[in-house]
Order: structure tokens, then C-alpha cells, then sequence
């Protein structure tokens, strides 16, 4: 739990202008928001404000920490145009590329029955690109979906 409000603590000082230039943007004092991410007093630093802070800096350092925190990782999502069919046979085309490109990665790395840590790592971030992939995807398809859904109009029961 303290990586977390670690990490809160590191972002907001790497912030530009630091506490100072943050906590406007939060509606709060900046001594207020140091405290909070110090951990001091009865300050808390909350749910809404590190969504908040993270979006405001573009920096995932408190998600990370959060989703290390329950044994989980963070996928970045790739934006992908809702354009014409061509478009997701191009983005299908790109997922079985990159599968093949795990199944290579996953096959090196075990060639020789040790898996260093940069394999792990390889193989983590080849996974978490996939997987990334696949749900930008779906979602493309899904929106594709709900726009040929008919519309309910007016009337009432």
C-alpha cells in the first residue's frame, strides 16, 4: 500500500511546478495535496484526486503501483479508428503478427530451459501489447456493432 502513496508522492513532485502547480487543478491548497501524498496527519489522498492527478500528468506511475499492489499489470489501450472493414482486417492482420512474434519470443527464451529476467520482461510486454491489441480491437468491433443496432424512437408503451 505505501508504493502507492509513493508513487503519488513521486508524481506529484515530478509534476511541473510540483504541489504548487497540481493542487489548483484539484480545487485544493498545495500544502493540502503535500500532505496528502506525504502520508501526514489526518490528510488522506483520495481515489478521485490520483485518477485526477494521472490523467492531469499522463503519468500511470500511481496505476502502476496500485496494480502491482492486487498482483495485476496495467494495458494501455491503443486508439484505433472506427473506420471501413479494411481497417479491421488490417488490425486482425496486426494481432496474428504479434502473436507470431510472442510465439517466437516465448520459444527463445526457453530454448536454453532458463528464463532470465529481460526474457520475462520480453515476454510480459509482448503479452501486454497483445492483449492490448485485442481489446482495441473488440471494442472497434463492438462500436461497429452498436451502430447497426436499430433505434428505439418515441411511442412509449
Amino acid at each position: 500500500m505505501s508504493n502507492v502513496l509513493d508513487a503519488a508522492y513521486q508524481l506529484v513532485r515530478a509534476y511541473p511546478g510540483g504541489a504548487v502547480s497540481l493542487a489548483p487543478r484539484l480545487g485544493k491548497n498545495p500544502a493540502t495535496l503535500s500532505h496528502e501524498v506525504k502520508g501526514a496527519g489526518t490528510a488522506k489522498f483520495g481515489l478521485v484526486d490520483a485518477v485526477s492527478v494521472t490523467e492531469l500528468s499522463n503519468d500511470r506511475r500511481i496505476l502502476n503501483a496500485f496494480a502491482a499492489a492486487c498482483d495485476c499489470m496495467v494495458i494501455p489501450l491503443p486508439v484505433w479508428d472506427e473506420q471501413c472493414d479494411s481497417t479491421t482486417m488490417r488490425n486482425v492482420a496486426v494481432l496474428a503478427r504479434e502473436f507470431g512474434e510472442l510465439v517466437t519470443m516465448v520459444t527463445e527464451a526457453s530454448a536454453d530451459g532458463v528464463i532470465t529476467g529481460n526474457e520475462m520482461a520480453r515476454v510480459q510486454g509482448g503479452w501486454a501489447e497483445l492483449v492490448a491489441a485485442g481489446q482495441a480491437m473488440v471494442s472497434q468491433l463492438q462500436a461497429k456493432h452498436d451502430q447497426s443496432l436499430p433505434t428505439i424512437t418515441g411511442g412509449g408503451a
